[in-house]
């Protein structure tokens, strides 16, 4: 009777295991970032492209940067998926893979404003 308990405990383990890998997809976004520096002797502003990944996780509904670090999820439906990461909004609208990001801080009488937008796809995760 014991043997058949654990043979179902882990049984059950395991298909919440491979639920929650079968629900855990990767996104990768190319995105262009603009940053912007306001302080007393003017402003300067720059541009680069970037690629932001994340994974998201349906089951449990979060978000978390490709390096690993979990955001703060506000939102997470079929829609949208809106999280936080410190200063950093993050808006993503999983009908149509567009993302959008933004942050302003201040600090020293400096101010600098971040604000990025771009394109994901879902693919084959990066090796880590």
């Amino acid at each position: 009777m014991k043997g058949a308990m654990r043979e179902c405990t882990l049984l059950l383990v395991a298909c919440v295991v491979a639920e929650s890998a079968l629900a855990r997809s990767y996104l990768n976004c190319l995105t262009r970032k603009i940053v912007i520096v306001d302080d007393s002797r003017g402003s300067t502003s720059s541009s680069t492209d970037e690629s932001v990944g994340f994974w998201i996780d349906d089951a449990v509904k979060s978000l978390t940067l490709a390096d690993g670090t979990p955001l703060m999820v506000r939102r997470f439906d079929d829609r949208w998926i809106s999280a936080d990461r410190g200063d950093l909004h993050y808006e993503l609208g999983r009908q149509d893979g567009n993302l959008t990001y933004a942050s302003s801080t201040t600090k020293g009488g400096v101010t600098t404003i971040i604000i990025g937008s771009g394109r994901c796809e879902s693919v084959t995760a990066p090796a880590r």
